[in-house]
């Protein structure tokens, strides 16, 4: 196990999902907002599935527009300062790579290296850590058997995966779990303080 930690971009470094919405909105205007979307598939019933990765693809290729949650170059360096390896990893096309270097050098947001696929648990193997909003994408680290957390959403509320307010919170909760208890001995991970 390394200090490698797998770090999401949408509604976990920025705020995607009223942009999203927006997005979405222009193609059904009964959509409701995202404080409703309690379910990861809340879509389903107003755009197909082509529409629906449209709009992402279309927002993903202008995501230069679109800042950073303020934590975020915080949460990040905080990370890069503890000797962490950040992998940004995005449920992303490879046609917006270079937008989305650009998008985090712009913002100076920490990393190592990107990995854009639709298929993040590829990189469990070598990781201690994912910060994701997804809950598929934590069920997985979950089964791996790797620290999963995220941002708490309507959408993974009712899951078991430890998600909070803040990526503050979200640092300490790595902390915590990457440095206490031995974890840091048994899996060779570096404390965050």
């Amino acid at each position: 196990m390394e200090n490698k930690i797998i770090i999401d971009i949408d509604n976990t470094l920025w705020d995607f999902s009223p942009v999203f919405w927006k997005h979405l909105r222009d193609i059904n205007p009964d959509i409701t907002p995202p404080q409703a979307w309690d379910r990861w598939d809340f879509w389903e019933v107003y755009v197909s599935k082509k529409e629906l990765y449209d709009a992402i693809h279309r927002i993903h290729m202008d995501q230069e527009k679109y800042p950073p949650y303020g934590e975020a170059k915080p949460f990040l360096t905080s990370l890069k300062e503890k000797g962490f390896y950040i992998i940004i990893a995005s449920h992303r096309e490879q046609e917006s790579f270079d937008g989305t270097v650009r998008w985090l050098n712009k913002y100076g947001l920490p990393f190592d290296e990107i990995y854009l696929s639709y298929d993040k648990s590829i990189l469990f193997k070598d990781c201690c850590a994912i910060v994701d909003d997804s809950p598929f994408m934590l069920d997985k680290a979950k089964y791996a058997g790797i620290v999963r957390t995220g941002l708490l959403h309507p959408w993974n509320a009712r899951t078991d995966h430890p998600l909070f307010n803040s990526l503050q919170e979200v640092l300490n909760y790595i902390e915590s779990q990457c440095s206490s208890k031995g974890e840091d001995r048994k899996r060779n991970i570096p404390s965050l303080w």
